[in-house]
């Protein structure tokens, strides 16, 4: 559409230079063309786009809170359960009513971009949500109609209490969210690299620069760690951490142990 040839690499080329675009969205250009170009047996020099490190927007919880409570019934639930466990938006639309636990209070996540599955404790809020939707097919969301209605509801709340801010959340921020205060709350990343379903601890460690530049606040006093169950919560205590505080929403247990 914008004139580029697709049998002629030079072309398209051309067409990247003069676009207004990111050089993170043309990176993302041309990997997609080079994968044209394998399915046909052709090749290319690639040209080099570097994504910018970037951080990103992490709102207050009230401002969640806001959203959430502020639209419908259907998206109103989506994002509830998006706080809770800090999941992937294509995690918890493929969510089916089989994999809701009521009684033990937790969901079961397939993963998706090559994340782990994991079963995690949710709030009791998102069990009243779901239990108020109907039963209309095996899954409970649809990723491609909450999109077209959250950004329609998130324009109108956002007008409504005067917060631009809010239009800046989308629902990958949840995530990085829920990355960041949850090692705020622990300062353990290998447990926040658990919860997000990270494979790799890499992809985590930004949550520690994250949780700095939003609370900027240290305590080397303390390591802290989260037991999930009984055979990490006695391995804690057989290395001399002390037990801190009661459940959260996930099932975890905070001990911590001076340095």
């Amino acid at each position: 559409d914008l004139g580029a040839n697709l049998w002629f690499q030079e072309s398209v080329k051309e067409t990247l230079v003069k676009q207004t675009w990111s050089d993170g969205y043309k990176m993302l250009i041309t990997y997609a063309y080079e994968n044209f170009l394998t399915m046909e047996g052709l090749s290319w020099e690639r040209p080099v786009y570097k994504q910018p490190q970037t951080y990103p927007f992490i709102p207050t919880e009230a401002e969640l809170d806001q959203l959430i409570s502020a639209c419908g019934k259907k998206v109103g639930t989506f994002l509830q359960g998006l706080k809770d466990t800090g999941a992937d938006p294509g995690e918890l639309a493929a969510l089916r009513w089989t994999d809701i636990n009521m009684e033990s209070r937790t969901v079961t996540l397939r993963p998706v971009k090559n994340h782990n599955p994991r079963v995690l404790t949710v709030s009791q809020q998102f069990l009243d949500r779901l239990a108020r939707l109907p039963r209309v097919s095996e899954r409970i969301f649809n990723l491609r109609i909450l999109n077209g209605s959250f950004y329609m509801q998130r324009r109108r709340v956002a007008n409504k209490f005067a917060n631009p801010r809010l239009l800046k959340i989308s629902f990958t921020t949840f995530r990085h969210w829920k990355g960041t205060m949850e090692y705020h709350r622990t300062k353990d990343i290998l447990y926040v690299k658990k919860i997000l379903g990270h494979k790799q601890i890499g992809n985590t460690l930004k949550y520690i620069d994250l949780e700095i530049a939003i609370f900027k606040t240290t305590d080397d006093q303390f390591t802290v760690k989260v037991a999930t169950d009984i055979r990490e919560a006695c391995a804690l205590v057989e290395a001399g951490f002390e037990y801190v505080t009661g459940e959260y929403n996930d099932g975890g247990k905070i001990f911590r142990k001076r340095k």
